[in-house]
């Protein structure tokens, strides 16, 4: 993994592209780069539909509570800077998710969950951004 990682236990998983981690004992939410999964509850400023509550089902059978999954940042800053630098503007933290050496966005992309999303821009780094496109091309 070419970016600072991190490991921490699951506290919850929210829907197809964001979960919640327990980081120093406190829960936060993830933003899962590359990823934009179709909305699984109402209430949002996108339409909840069929193919997102799938998305959020399969996600919430890989993030079960207390899992150990790998958190890795776009850059190689010690972990204390990542934590603030990489977040949205709700504070969420931007983060590439690995589960026991498999990459949950790849995954995602590759099982047609989701499209590689570059809301964020494209994956910083560039063996990523290759397996994205592949991907999705595959999907």
């Amino acid at each position: 993994m070419p970016g600072t990682t991190l490991e921490v236990p699951v506290d919850r998983p929210v829907d197809g592209d964001t979960v919640r981690v327990l980081i120093n004992g406190r829960s936060e939410a993830l933003r899962i780069l590359a990823l934009d999964t179709e909305e699984s509850r109402p209430g949002g400023d996108k339409p909840m539909t069929p193919w997102g509550r799938q998305a959020s089902d399969h996600a919430a059978g890989l993030f079960t509570p207390g899992r150990t999954v790998t958190l890795e940042f776009e850059g190689n800053e010690p972990v204390a800077e990542c934590l603030q630098r990489y977040r949205d503007n709700f504070g969420r933290l931007l983060v590439l998710i690995h589960l026991d050496g498999l990459n949950f966005s790849e995954h995602m992309i590759a099982e047609g969950y989701s499209p590689y999303f570059n809301k964020y821009g494209h994956a910083r780094f560039a063996e990523y951004h290759q397996a994205f496109v592949t991907a999705e091309r595959g999907a």
